[in-house]
């Protein structure tokens, strides 16, 4: 029995699927961020990145829900779960009469963050979104030396401002010739 074990655990020490301890994880389920308009923001996701709506729940009361920060909350939320491709789910919350900001942070600011959508075909997705009058933030940025060598990256304002990513690496990244934990990529 303790070799079919031993033979299990490495072989998953290999896939680089092993875990410390706490909570054991299979991996992201989805990334949730705040839309000013839910439909304006399932067309863009659709439209651009083939994404398709799932579920749909709301709107609720947010006086009714807890609030991790003590404030008081307002108005209600109404919460969709889109499909994209074969990575995580984006979870999208429409709020409305909330008290909340409505300031897009910057880049650089704390609690600020993106989702980067994975294409074989960076020029023609830039190409793409200027096409469609899509802000892009510089050119495409290829990295030719360090962990990330073999990837081209640049990132993009949504309709409503929220900074995002376009990121390619048809052939792999440099890191992978030497490391033991691979990251999540497309073709694995």
């Amino acid at each position: 029995m303790k070799r079919p074990l031993l033979l299990l655990s490495m072989l998953l020490g290999l896939s680089g699927l092993t875990q410390a301890a706490g909570i054991k994880t299979a991996g992201i389920d989805h990334v949730g961020i705040n839309v000013p308009d839910l439909k304006q923001a399932e067309t863009f996701f659709h439209d651009t990145f083939g994404c398709v709506p799932a579920t749909q729940i709301g709107p609720f009361a947010l006086e009714k829900l807890p609030s991790p920060d003590g404030k008081p909350l307002s108005g209600s939320v109404t919460i969709a779960m889109i499909r994209c491709g074969n990575g995580a789910n984006i979870e999208l919350f429409a709020y409305q009469d909330a008290n909340g900001s409505s300031q897009m942070p910057a880049m650089q600011d704390i609690g600020a963050s993106h989702i980067a959508f994975y294409t074989d075909d960076i020029q023609g997705g830039v190409a793409w979104l200027k096409s469609k009058g899509i802000a892009i933030s510089g050119e495409p940025m290829t990295m030719t030396s360090g962990d990330t060598a073999g990837e081209t990256w640049v990132h993009f304002r949504s309709p409503w401002g929220a900074d995002m990513e376009l990121v390619s690496y048809p052939n792999g990244k440099a890191y992978e010739k030497h490391a033991s934990v691979k990251l999540w990529k497309p073709s694995r």
